[in-house]
């Protein structure tokens, strides 16, 4: 996350702001802000994140409005998201190919897909030399609206697996912080997610391991809002975006996260248990309301020395992630 801070830094679309700011609603209002001034926004970078009520300062700085503009959101690609998108409309319309040159080319089309999947490390010393946080409160997760039921990871990049581990899953889903080693996952029954908890819960398992990323290139978090096919991994859309694969290094729960995460939290979630999620203010511009979602025990978290947490406002759009 800091080189593409840097790059933001280098383009002039980075506020940072050096005085002390509360988690508690206030990091937030400035961002929504920001955010409301569509192109002539700008990233925020908050060095110095507190909580007042609880009278303690964060190490970790918070990075909010990251997609400000459209420039910002070419940097992240890499290059003019119109290409991408031409890209994309052309593999809609292949078709058989009948002349010589016709037959070169579509070759050549199958060929830039070599770096699409992501690539597995078998084992990256990186995120074993992360240190080690004790609980979740170390962590500066924001309430973002006054009547939120508390504080909410707002841009956790959320992996899973199928039971029989042949497809993966990459989501955005809001992460309400119930205790300081606890997150309620709100994943909704239409997400990939939800249909392989289903499948543990039904094949009589306990629990199902889950790992959430923060940080790293902020194209992770991008895809995971894409709206792909069932079944297809959404980091396969970052190596065609990007032209290399994803590096992806496991957790010791057998879930394999992005190498380069600022922070990883892996634990499991309890296929037995559920609390009461919410209420939460959402994209429709009111809160949703609360109900019971499956618990996610935290098990580990690893971060980054000079980690970014990065994290978004939710809201009536147009805001970041809307």
């Amino acid at each position: 996350m800091k080189e593409f801070i840097q790059i933001l830094k280098e383009n002039d679309l980075l506020r940072v702001i050096e005085e002390p700011v509360d988690v508690d609603l206030e990091i937030a209002h400035l961002a929504y802000i920001e955010a409301k001034k569509g192109e002539k926004g700008k990233a925020l970078l908050f060095k110095n994140p507190i909580d007042k009520k609880l009278n303690k300062q964060y190490k970790f700085p918070v990075l909010m409005n990251t997609f400000c503009n459209e420039k910002a959101l070419n940097l992240a690609f890499g290059r003019d998201y119109e290409e991408v998108a031409e890209e994309i409309s052309k593999l809609t319309k292949l078709h058989i190919p009948t002349s010589f040159k016709a037959k070169m080319d579509f070759f050549m089309n199958l060929l830039s897909f070599k770096n699409v999947p992501p690539k597995r490390l078998k084992k990256n010393k990186a995120l074993y030399d992360y240190e080690i946080l004790n609980s979740l409160e170390e962590l500066p997760v924001l309430r973002t609206w006054e009547d939120d039921a508390g504080k909410f990871i707002t841009m956790g990049q959320v992996y899973t697996q199928n039971l029989d581990k042949t497809q993966n899953n990459l989501g955005m889903y809001r992460l309400q912080m119930s205790d300081k080693n606890e997150l309620l996952m709100h994943w909704q029954i239409h997400k990939d997610g939800a249909n392989f908890y289903h499948e543990y819960k039904n094949a009589g398992f306990k629990k199902m391991p889950v790992s959430i990323a923060i940080g790293g290139d902020p194209l992770y978090i991008w895809c995971s809002q894409a709206p792909l096919p069932k079944g297809i991994f959404e980091l396969l859309l970052y190596g065609f975006i990007k032209k290399t694969p994803a590096k992806l290094t496991p957790c010791e729960n057998g879930i394999f996260v992005p190498y380069d995460s600022d922070v990883v939290i892996e634990g499991y979630v309890d296929l037995e248990e559920f609390k009461i999620e919410g209420p939460f203010g959402d994209h429709t511009g009111f809160y949703t309301p609360a109900e019971l979602f499956p618990v996610m025990k935290v098990e580990k978290i690893y971060a980054k020395k000079d980690a970014i947490y990065q994290a978004t406002v939710v809201g009536k759009p147009p805001l970041e992630d809307k």
